[in-house]
């Protein structure tokens, strides 16, 4: 029987360890979403934070940064777990058709949605830089 025919074939452990494989990468991008996820919200509502510990700090004015810095890793989250989902049905749809299932996706994805979290994350610590500056 010939690989790429569309009969059934039986399924091996070899096949089952790929599948499982997938499904944690699946969830491992939504672990990674999630938590881009709730670093924006503490993010966002820290000037909340910062105001509930009665800390007086003139000049702050970073109540607009602190939200738009938030907001943007929630949206990176949001397109983590997105991506993460697309690569899982793409998957999913090759191996129920018995068609090649390497990646052949590529690392681009993956790879700029680090490089904006990278670059939020340092956004972040200059803010709570700024922040610790105006409170000293």
């Amino acid at each position: 029987m010939d690989e790429k025919s569309p009969e059934k074939r039986l399924e091996t452990s070899a096949d089952r360890l790929v599948y499982f494989s997938a499904e944690r990468t699946l969830l491992t991008w939504v672990r990674a979403g999630l938590t881009m996820m709730a670093v924006g919200f503490v993010v966002d509502r820290f000037t909340l934070i910062l105001k509930g510990t009665n800390i007086q700090v003139s000049g702050y004015g970073g109540d607009e940064l602190s939200k738009w810095i938030g907001i943007l890793f929630i949206l990176t989250g949001v397109a983590t777990n997105l991506v993460g989902a697309a690569r899982y049905i793409r998957f999913e749809i090759r191996y129920h058709r018995n068609v090649d299932t390497r990646p052949g996706y590529g690392m681009s994805l993956g790879v700029f949605l680090t490089i904006v979290a990278s670059v939020l994350g340092v956004a972040v610590a200059l803010f709570l830089t700024r922040i610790t500056e105006l409170y000293h």
